[in-house]
């Protein structure tokens, strides 16, 4: 039986829908491009994700007047999109103002914040804004609740498969961020939808200054900072969770701390507690080397996690699986050796000095990580060419039709998948 407060929201939400389902709106030269941020307004979780949504919407209100008026907008349980103060990163919305979105033929709405527990409650306003000439365009970050549902919690895969059923019917355009996930989603649609989205993919930028970067560092980073000029340390960057590997990255130092402790290095987590994770969790929190070779940190800024990477001596990546896997990038932009498991998102990315491995064993892994931080701090003489967050956005406005720069020809951050 379902929850009261959850019938009194569906009702909510329909009685919304009802009051707001048509609005007229003035005749305006430029189109509106309507971007989703409903999960960024309320909490800024500074994960990667999050990260990407800072970086896009910060590079699009640069742009904001420059064939396209920029609008952001959000939903609740209860209501379907309003529109959200354009300085809603400062964490002061007040929702009892908010205006209903009203749509234009010709406007386009960006899904660019993860809230696949929220659009579904609201197929039949997408569905509105399509027979009104409005262009619906998803970001995909990635389908890994679908396609490997133990990893994570049961709402959430429900959440993700009901989402990817609003994708499939109301949506013109899905922008993968890697070419992995355009595989994986090509591959779910199948032949289940004879109208299904076309597929973009759009690469991500690596520069973190450029993604509206919190700032300030605590007192235990900096202690950790000083420790790190004398000692060598491998840095870990992700959410505590399943797909992350943190219990294969642990056992493996625990291996090298008891057979080689003189060439172990320490290990280093910027990451947020997360789900289904419980007893690695207490692991850490009450592991005997904590605080001397191991070092869980969980509430990071963004001006703390660029001073870590830059201050270890290589970046270890565990995952089991990503969308992307953004401390890869990141790592390369600070010009750091990078030990990686050798995932197809993480190939395509073609970023040197990248060493991959597959066995998991901990006196397999252990020695790889001893030549992960022997091979020194700085990576190649000259710093990759990686795309920043401009060149993104530039190419995702050209590929959703509001462009105001002429193509010149050179490859797009943003291009159709194959």
């Amino acid at each position: 039986m379902r929850p009261v407060r959850d019938i009194a929201a569906a009702g909510a939400r329909q009685l919304w829908l009802w009051r707001h389902g048509r609005r007229e709106g003035a005749s305006l030269e430029q189109p509106s491009l309507f971007v989703d941020v409903s999960t960024i307004m309320r909490h800024d979780a500074r994960t990667g994700i999050q990260r990407v949504v800072r970086a896009v919407w910060s590079e699009l209100s640069r742009r904001n007047g420059q064939g396209f008026l920029l609008q952001p907008v959000f939903a609740t349980k209860r209501h379907g999109f309003c529109c959200a103060p354009h300085d809603f990163l400062r964490g002061e919305c007040s929702e009892r103002q908010a205006q209903p979105v009203a749509v234009l033929a010709g406007d386009r709405f960006l899904g660019l914040d993860l809230s696949a527990h929220l659009l579904p409650h609201y197929r039949r306003q997408l569905r509105a804004w399509k027979s009104d000439g409005v262009s619906i365009h998803l970001m995909v970050y990635d389908l890994l609740p679908i396609i490997r549902p133990e990893w994570f919690n049961a709402s959430t895969v429900s959440n993700f498969r009901r989402w990817l059923q609003v994708l499939m019917s109301e949506t013109d355009q899905a922008i993968c961020i890697s070419d992995q996930v355009a595989h994986d989603l090509r591959r779910l649609l199948g032949r289940r939808h004879s109208e299904s989205p076309a597929i973009a993919r759009m690469k991500m930028g690596a520069d973190i200054a450029a993604s509206v970067p919190s700032t300030g560092v605590s007192l235990d980073v900096s202690e950790l900072l000083e420790r790190l000029r004398f000692r060598p340390a491998l840095l870990m960057v992700g959410t505590v969770e399943p797909r992350k590997g943190y219990d294969v990255a642990l056992a493996a130092f625990e291996w090298l701390w008891e057979n080689r402790p003189n060439e172990a290095p320490d290990l280093v987590i910027v990451g947020r507690p997360g789900w289904k994770t419980p007893a690695l969790q207490r692991k850490l929190l009450m592991h005997p080397r904590r605080g001397v070779h191991l070092h869980w940190l969980t509430g990071v800024s963004d001006e703390a996690l660029s001073r870590l990477y830059a201050a270890s001596a290589g970046v270890f990546i565990a995952s089991h699986a990503e969308g992307f896997g953004l401390p890869l990038i990141e790592a390369a932009m600070f010009r750091r050796h990078v030990l990686a498991r050798d995932l197809p998102e993480f190939r395509e990315q073609r970023i040197p000095d990248i060493t991959f491995f597959n066995d998991d064993r901990p006196s397999a892994l252990a020695p790889r990580l001893i030549e992960l931080a022997s091979r020194g701090r700085v990576g190649p003489a000259t710093a990759v060419d990686l795309p920043t967050w401009s060149q993104c956005v530039e190419g995702l406005l050209r590929t959703i039709g509001v462009s105001h720069e002429p193509d010149t020809g050179a490859e797009s951050p943003l291009r159709i998948a194959s």
